[in-house]
């Protein structure tokens, strides 16, 4: 069992690239990742100025006068005109 891991990190280390190589792929990985974080951070400038642009407008507006939804007076139990008796 362990003959099998140490022939397997062996094949692994003879495969392993050049530290020039490397350094290589991981610069332009970083450059794609650059990219769609940089797309990411101007697509959150933009939400936050528009939330700002909106709060603004909002504050800026007339007071709306707010009518409260109250309950319809409950009527007495008892009518106002007595029922006609048989």
């Amino acid at each position: 069992m362990v003959d099998q891991i140490d022939k397997k990190m062996r094949a692994a280390l003879k495969k392993m690239r050049l530290p020039s190589q490397f350094f290589q792929r991981v610069d332009r990985i970083a450059g794609d990742l650059n990219v769609v974080l940089l797309v990411f951070a101007v697509g959150l400038a933009t939400l936050d100025l528009t939330f700002m642009v909106t709060q603004k407008v909002v504050d800026r507006l007339p007071q709306v006068t707010r009518l409260a939804d109250d309950a319809s007076p409950v009527a007495d139990a008892t009518p106002a005109i007595p029922a006609p008796q048989k």
